[in-house]
């Protein structure tokens, strides 16, 4: 009976007999030899010549092989020898390995673009921040601006200019509105205060003692704003001035005057 599938392991036959073939070869061929009645006895003939070869001398009724016989054997059998496949060990197919690879990289590049997204989101978190604070402070100052425009443009007020012969000429305008007995003190070219000193402005009566009003510092600007200036009431006022005090202000002017300007006759 002869394998016709895979290697022709009858050629292994000569090899076995002589021990020439290796652990999985001789297993292999074992597995084989249970099979093929023909080989077993091509195996029981190659044994004897192997007997014959190992003895190496003649006897009675021995025929004596010819010389490099055993060596021609051995290199016949060595020649035509088929290696016998090693079991494959399962491992994941190409295919597999390279799905894995493409979900790996899949997975980095959603990482990566998850990390860009939250830097994206933070920036645009903060940069909306910026602009909410940005449109706070916008309509802080235009609210301002408009209940200055409002003090100033209300009917009942009349402007009063405070100046100095100083260079650059320092001036204040006092927006009193007669309504509401209020004013608004606006500053132009006021060098700020030193140290522990601050302005203080002056209501001047017709009779009387200046009467102390409120206590301010300008910006580096020399520009100074102050709103909602109480003006005395029931006093006729003929003017306003401004002095440098110590801070905390004086009851009595401790400096000579600043700036100084008369109010209209008959609005106080």
């Amino acid at each position: 009976m002869t394998d016709t599938t895979g290697p022709d392991l009858r050629e292994l036959a000569s090899a076995y007999a002589l021990g020439a073939l290796s652990t999985e070869e001789a297993t292999a061929f074992e597995a084989f030899l249970a099979a093929n009645p023909d080989v077993q006895k091509e195996l029981a003939e190659d044994h004897e010549v192997g007997a014959l070869l190992s003895l190496g001398a003649s006897g009675p009724g021995v025929p004596t092989p010819p010389p490099g016989l055993r060596a021609a054997i051995i290199a016949r059998v060595t020649a035509t020898r088929v290696a016998v496949p090693k079991r494959p060990v399962p491992w994941l197919s190409l295919a597999a390995l390279t799905a894995l690879a493409a979900s790996l990289v899949a997975i980095i590049l959603l990482n990566n673009s998850q990390r860009r997204l939250r830097g994206d989101v933070a920036a645009r978190d903060s940069t909306i921040v910026r602009l909410e604070d940005s449109l706070t402070a916008t309509a802080l100052h235009l609210t301002e601006r408009e209940a200055e425009l409002n003090t100033i443009l209300d009917p009942g007020v009349s402007l009063t200019r405070l100046s100095s012969t100083l260079a650059p000429e320092p001036a204040i305008q006092l927006f009193w509105n007669h309504r509401t007995n209020l004013a608004l003190v606006h500053a132009v070219n006021l060098p700020p205060a030193a140290g522990k000193r601050v302005y203080q402005l002056w209501f001047i009566p017709r009779t009387g003692r200046p009467i102390p009003s409120v206590t301010f510092n300008s910006e580096a600007s020399g520009r100074a704003l102050v709103q909602k200036v109480s003006v005395p009431a029931n006093v006729e006022l003929t003017a306003a001035a401004l002095t440098e005090e110590p801070e905390g202000g004086s009851t009595q002017p401790t400096t000579p005057v600043i700036l100084a300007g008369s109010f209209e006759p008959g609005k106080s």
